[in-house]
C-alpha cells in the first residue's frame, strides 16, 4: 500500500511540473513593430530595454537619454549586464504608473529607442 502511494505521488508530482514547464517564460518574441518585442526575459518586469552592441559598444547617447527619461518620471529600475561590450537590459516594474500613464511612456520609450541604434523594448 505504502509502494502504491509514493507510485501515486510521483505521478503527481510529474504531471504537475510538467504543466508547469509549459507555463514556462519563452522570452521576447518578435512583433511587427522592429524595435518592440511582446514578452520579457524577468517576469518581474512590465518592461525591459535592451541595447545591443556589433563590436563597437551600445548607443550610449541613447542610453543616457532613455535613462534620463525614466529618472525624469521617478521610476524604479534595474540594469544587468547581459555582454562584454556593455549589452545591457534594463527592468522596470513600472508599478509606480496608472495603465493610461504607462501608455505615454512607452510611446515615450519607442521614440527615443527609434532613433538610437540596437535598441528594443520588451512588453509583458
Amino acid at each position: 500500500m505504502k509502494k502504491l502511494s509514493v507510485l501515486f505521488a510521483l505521478i503527481f508530482m510529474l504531471v504537475v511540473g510538467n504543466k508547469a514547464m509549459a507555463q514556462e517564460n519563452k522570452g521576447p518574441q518578435p512583433t511587427k513593430d522592429t524595435i518592440v518585442y511582446k514578452g520579457v526575459f524577468d517576469l518581474s518586469c512590465a518592461l525591459e530595454i535592451q541595447f545591443g552592441s556589433y563590436s563597437a559598444g551600445i548607443d550610449g547617447k541613447t542610453y543616457d537619454k532613455i535613462i534620463a527619461l525614466i529618472e525624469s518620471k521617478k521610476l524604479k529600475y534595474t540594469s544587468k549586464n547581459i555582454g562584454r561590450e556593455g549589452e545591457t537590459r534594463l527592468c522596470l516594474p513600472l508599478t509606480e504608473l496608472s495603465n493610461r500613464q504607462k501608455k505615454k511612456f512607452i510611446e515615450q520609450l519607442k521614440k527615443t529607442a527609434r532613433k538610437g541604434y540596437l535598441t528594443s523594448i520588451s512588453i509583458r
